[in-house]
């Protein structure tokens, strides 16, 4: 049956495993896999990481970037804005276009083409030059997301590919704790530096790559009018709803969260740096732990925590300026928050394991197009009645996910 079948009853009890396992390496001698690949996994969750960074680190540079291009601050954002929009809109273009490529070797490409991408990044002299250089990346970074976590699951046995997941989708929040961070460091004296950082790791990750990851034939070849009939089944119709409205209501509030601090919370502007690093140290352990508990529980775990964030996004305007309760709140909204792209990428394989990759490129496409669509909504909404009301945007757009959450419809295992 499909994963929307009717005759399905829609119970919490469910086994989740990877999508069919023909093509996995034969290297498996235990229930956990060997190390080697477990490894492998690491690396891809490591490329993830270097992606993530990349396209984050500009925010931290953009003065420096902007004097030394001649533009202006919100002109070179758009190296950012543009970067998520082509990363997700193109993810399924290219996803299909690269159907029938060995994964081993698209990987590669992919990662040869982010390295090639940062140095030319590094190396541009007008504002031209880097645009080109950051939409190059960008298409890579949307086949590298549809591509990472289902490599990640070939690489291990069917009852691990939850905790594969996790590891890939840990290269996020490490990102944001250490990637961007550090990145943003390197790059205060000179911003091309940070670039040609990046461009190192990248090197360093395609060798350790070259030598982990081993050739794996594509599974399931897609055509481009084929995606849309993807969607007709129920259950990843409702995980690709459940993640646009989710990320829209994340980033209509997360996006403007130094506002709200300093200005609603009350908290110290010197404290807000510190604060959003505490909260992306609970991601990563919102990261490993959702991964763990998803394993047993997919929709509930998905459903709790959906309703985590709602509470905590709702609960950090009615706490007001009582600081311990800010910071409590924030560190739940940092858990709940990370655990989910583990949850919503388990839905979207669980709801259609007979095309996993092509089935995320549209979970990429809504995810990166709700980034954008969500702080742009918070933007309107902060302008015109301040930052305590976008965080209840954020938190009504939560309210929606859970409800469609509630669709999804769980099999009963075997």
């Amino acid at each position: 049956m499909t994963p929307s079948s009717p005759s399905r009853p829609d119970t919490d009890t469910e086994s989740v495993v990877a999508p069919d396992g023909a093509g996995r390496s034969a290297a498996f001698t235990s229930s956990t896999g060997s190390l080697r690949n477990w490894l492998a996994v690491i690396a891809v969750g490591m490329g993830v990481f270097a992606f993530t960074t990349t396209e984050m680190v500009p925010i931290g540079l953009l003065p420096a970037m902007s004097r030394d291009l001649g533009a202006s601050e919100g002109t070179v954002g758009l190296s950012v804005t543009l970067y998520g929009a082509i990363a997700g809109l193109f993810a399924p273009v290219l996803t299909v276009a690269t159907r029938r490529l060995d994964r081993r070797r698209l990987l590669l490409v992919v990662l040869g083409v982010f390295v090639g991408g940062n140095v030319f990044t590094a190396l541009s002299s007008s504002y031209a030059l880097l645009m080109v250089s950051r939409l190059l990346t960008g298409f890579a970074h949307g086949v590298m997301w549809s591509i990472a976590a289902s490599i990640a699951i070939r690489l291990v046995p069917s009852d691990q590919a939850v905790r594969a997941t996790a590891i890939v989708f840990s290269g996020i929040s490490i990102a944001s704790v250490v990637g961007v961070p550090l990145g943003t460091l390197i790059g205060q004296s000179d911003w091309r530096i940070a670039f040609w950082t990046i461009a190192g790791v990248g090197v360093l990750i395609l060798a350790v790559v070259i030598f982990l990851v081993p050739s794996m034939e594509p599974r399931a070849v897609v055509r481009l009018a084929e995606l849309p009939k993807l969607l007709r089944d129920g259950n990843l119709r409702t995980a690709t709803l459940v993640t646009a409205v989710m990320v829209i209501g994340h980033f209509a509030a997360y996006t403007y969260i130094a506002p709200f601090l300093e200005q609603d919370a009350g908290i110290p502007s010197g404290w807000v740096s510190a604060l959003l690093l505490l909260y992306g140290v609970a991601g990563v352990v919102g990261n490993f732990a959702g991964g763990a508990v998803a394993a047993r529980a997919l929709r509930s775990t998905t459903l709790a925590c959906i309703l985590l964030l709602t509470t905590a996004v709702v609960l950090l305007v009615v706490n007001g300026r009582w600081h311990p309760g800010t910071i409590a709140l924030l560190l739940v909204w940092g858990v709940a928050y990370a655990a989910l792209p583990v949850c919503l990428q388990t839905l979207v394989f669980a709801s259609a394991p007979q095309a996993p990759e092509a089935a995320t490129s549209l979970y990429i496409c809504a995810f990166n197009v709700s980034i954008a669509l969500g702080a742009l909504a918070g933007g309107w909404v902060v302008d015109a009645s301040g930052p305590s009301a976008v965080m209840f945007l954020g938190g009504g757009f939560s309210v929606v996910a859970a409800l469609l959450m509630t669709r999804y419809r769980v099999a009963r295992p075997e």
